[in-house]
């Protein structure tokens, strides 16, 4: 397949993905922004933010355990109607950057179809449909890997210092941003990455531990002051972590193509468990050699790759912990929403992936990736019509705050399909 003329038509094919994003987007928000049990939260810390100066939490108690960045941005921000300006912006921001890490990484015969992918990704769009802290934190997920790759590609302090904050911001926005920063870190002490990259082994070490302290002693202080105050009937459930592990799996498999059964039961749950183990295995970093990158780009590829692999790998072990025993939530829909920020990096590892050298690949690549992006422009269609009949929520905070039943607060069961 023809590339692109570099640059410039990689740049205009940019904006026509970003205006098919905002327009699903458009579409499927045209009727208001949803809430969840997890919105009300946000909205009520924020609330007590302008109020009293403190984030409280709707039973009264400071916000401990939730990271604070969010309420903060929804105080400033005023009147809550406002975040779907926040989320369109943060979904293009998001497209935009994870574009530019594409045009550094990929060869040119499969970039074409990463700014495709990535404005046609229901995970993206369903999130945004929502008060949550996602949209932005995909915002500065991107943010940050792509001062992070110009700082393992070309050194220097100030990129250093860029990386460093928005790594150290990213944890406060949601505490996934902690396992992708420690991804960036295993990614890093790779055998053999260090030689790939041009920063030394000191500052990359700096620069985790740097990205990494601020949340922890903020999640240091939330424990120390947990445990003085009274935890009476505080119980936590427990999951099948295999169960947790075959969502992953379904979702992930969702990802790249139609299933060919239709739902996560009509399976044994560990057929799921083992498709997610073959995708990561199918995802494993190489060295790219293929016809069409630069061979400075090379070592940077594989570099990146191993990074992203080993974000992936840690945010769905530590996340499959967690929910194992009742941290956070499990189910399709918490899974798919819990995954979203790797949905990019899924994309990239794909298309770095492909064996392009072997004659067979070289030959029905271009026809599999037009698929890939026909399958989530069905996708994406289908998830606007279904999100843009949830009615607009009630934004407005009492003053006597209480959660609506959660019956109220349920997606509809028809997305990501």
């Amino acid at each position: 397949m023809a590339s692109l003329p570099p640059r410039i038509g990689y740049g205009w094919l940019v904006l026509v993905a970003s205006l098919v994003a905002l327009a699903l987007y458009g579409y499927a928000t045209s009727t208001g922004l949803a809430l969840t049990s997890d919105s009300y939260h946000y909205l009520y810390a924020a609330e007590t933010l302008r109020q009293k100066g403190q984030l409280l939490m709707p039973h009264g108690e400071p916000m401990r355990a939730w990271p604070p960045l969010f309420p903060v941005v929804l105080s400033l921000i005023g009147e809550p109607s406002s975040v779907r300006w926040l989320n369109g912006a943060a979904l293009v921001g998001a497209l935009a950057a994870w574009c530019a890490v594409g045009r550094e990484l990929l060869p040119a015969s499969r970039r074409w179809g990463l700014p495709l992918l990535l404005a046609l990704g229901s995970p993206t769009l369903v999130v945004s449909k929502f008060i949550w802290s996602e949209p932005l934190f995909n915002l500065l997920w991107a943010s940050y890997f792509l001062v992070l790759l110009a700082w393992l590609r070309h050194g220097g302090w100030r990129l250093g210092i860029l990386a460093t904050l928005l790594g150290a911001v990213l944890p406060f926005q949601r505490i996934a941003g902690l396992f992708l920063v420690m991804g960036v870190g295993v990614g890093l002490l790779w055998p053999g990455t260090a030689r790939l990259v041009r920063p030394r082994r000191w500052a990359q070490l700096a620069h985790v531990a740097a990205a990494a302290i601020g949340i922890l002693l903020w999640q240091l202080r939330g424990e120390l002051q947990s445990a003085l105050a009274s935890r009476a009937g505080l119980a936590y459930t427990y999951t099948n972590p295999l169960q947790i592990l075959s969502e992953y799996g379904f979702v992930l498999g969702r990802w790249l193509g139609p299933l060919p059964v239709p739902s996560l039961t009509a399976v044994p749950i560990v057929a799921w468990v083992a498709v997610l183990v073959a995708l990561l295995g199918l995802l494993w970093p190489r060295l790219a050699t293929s016809h069409g990158t630069p061979a400075t780009n090379g070592s940077n590829a594989l570099a990146s790759a191993r990074i992203l692999l080993a974000g992936l790998v840690l945010t769905v072990v530590i996340l499959t912990a967690s929910a194992t025993y009742g941290r956070t939530g499990s189910g399709l829909f918490e899974a798919e929403r819990y995954l979203t920020p790797l949905y990019p990096p899924v994309v990239l590892l794909v298309l770095l992936a492909w064996p392009a050298n072997v004659r067979w690949a070289a030959k029905v690549g271009p026809y599999l990736l037009v698929a890939w992006v026909l399958y989530q422009g069905v996708r994406a269609g289908h998830n606007a019509q279904q999100l843009r009949s949830i009615p607009a929520a009630d934004m407005h905070i009492h003053r006597h705050f209480s959660l609506p039943e959660p019956a109220a607060l349920l997606p509809m069961p028809g997305l990501h399909r």
